[in-house]
């Protein structure tokens, strides 16, 4: 990171000696391929710093160069630093069950309790250069952490598929690793369109999702569009009216509804011995299928394991039909891809790394909260043109970049 301070000034004094200045050029834009290194590139690209973003706190958060020293507040913001190839920079993160999946943890600083608390005397004593904080982590507890001096992104909830995939993209832009995170974006959504269309013209199973303790996940929800994306009617659409999407049912409803298939979150997702449940389709024909507790309640690319599970166990012909190594993904953004708008769509997933978090679970008796979503963001990132002198300096910055990119 040192370096290029180094670097770039030596660029300066070139241009100090040439006497150029940067003027606005006409015409000139963002640029991609070969000229991706050009100014103009440059300063469109998320890759630049500094940069300043507004975060779910309404705070302006300012990274003033590419983060060397991560801390990841939740098991989402492990798993997805981790798909996005950012494991080596992270210090600390959750030492806990939620992410014992992950390679690699040893020696990483542990920042939570046993109940997911965070501990910041940890996190400080870390020294990160940034820490991020998924939504179930509290804005007091963020703000603490600000008090201490550190630099804190805290990220919304996300409550449909397109907000994980934009989620996922914005932590390439924090942490210095947008193009890593554009593919695995990519690829997530790829899969999940692939799934959506083998299953389009099949008859949807109605179903319930079972996250313990009889709650539930409504369809204003991540969790609701994946039962969605894999071909079923989830029956608590409609049902739930709570503001994060989750509750429970009652047996009247469940009875009246009648699902064929139940879905259990892992272990914790059992199905209420109740009437309703035990007269139901679903527990009459053992429809019941379980699926791992972290990849479906945790948003990230590790959600698309879950969903491929459903579509196969409700739709097994058309599910065997789909093959994966051909679909169809759409282009990945990159560092000199134009700034979205803060609505714009991302793209889609890898299915192998990256959960979400999953916050109040039934285990610790609390209700389930689990979800974060993207937050529209500011940049201070520019797009002007710029004269020959001081694009030699942006080649010179994007060489570095590119040497740079983990």
């Amino acid at each position: 990171m040192r370096d290029a301070t180094a670097v770039v000034g030596a660029a300066l004094v070139l241009v100090t000696a040439f006497g150029a200045v940067a003027t606005p050029a006409a015409g000139v834009g963002a640029e991609t391929g070969a000229a991706s290194a050009s100014a103009s590139g440059l300063a469109d690209s998320h890759c630049t710093y500094p940069m300043t973003l507004t975060d779910a706190t309404g705070a302006e958060v300012t990274i003033e160069e590419d983060p060397d020293r991560l801390v990841a507040l939740a098991p989402s913001a492990g798993q997805i630093l981790w798909s996005i190839g950012a494991q080596d920079e992270v210090v600390g993160m959750p030492q806990d069950y939620n992410l014992g999946y992950l390679n690699d943890t040893e020696g990483k600083t542990d920042v939570v309790q046993d109940d997911g608390t965070v501990i910041t005397e940890a996190v400080v004593g870390a020294e990160p250069d940034l820490v991020l904080a998924p939504n179930v982590v509290s804005n007091e507890t963020v703000q603490s952490l600000r008090d201490s001096g550190l630099t804190v992104y805290r990220f919304e909830r996300p409550d449909n598929l397109e907000d994980v995939y934009t989620k996922i993209q914005l932590y390439g832009r924090l942490t210095g690793n947008y193009d890593e995170a554009g593919q695995v974006s990519a690829r997530m959504q790829g899969q999940v369109q692939a799934v959506r269309d083998a299953v389009s013209e099949e008859e949807n199973p109605r179903v319930f999702f079972s996250l313990g303790g009889g709650w539930t996940s409504g369809e204003d929800t991540f969790i609701g569009q994946l039962i969605e994306a894999a071909g079923g009617d989830n029956i608590a659409a409609g049902e739930i009216n709570t503001t994060n999407g989750y509750g429970q049912l009652s047996d009247e409803v469940v009875a009246q509804k009648d699902p064929e298939w139940i879905i259990q979150n892992g272990k914790f997702g059992t199905v209420p011995k109740t009437a309703a449940f035990n007269q139901s389709t679903a527990v009459q024909e053992d429809n019941i299928v379980r699926v791992n507790r972290h990849f479906m309640s945790q948003n990230g690319p590790r959600n698309v394991q879950p969903l491929k599970k459903m579509a196969q166990a409700f739709h097994p012909g058309a599910y065997e039909s789909v093959d994966f190594s051909a679909a169809e993904t759409p282009e990945p953004v990159s560092c000199t891809t134009p700034t979205p708008s803060p609505t714009a769509t991302p793209t889609a997933t890898d299915g192998t790394t990256s959960m979400g978090d999953s916050t109040a679970t039934p285990e610790t008796g609390a209700t389930p909260t689990d979800t974060e979503s993207p937050v529209a963001e500011t940049t201070s990132d520019g797009g002007p043109g710029f004269t020959a002198a001081t694009a030699l300096v942006a080649l010179l910055a994007g060489a570095l970049f590119t040497r740079r990119r983990r």
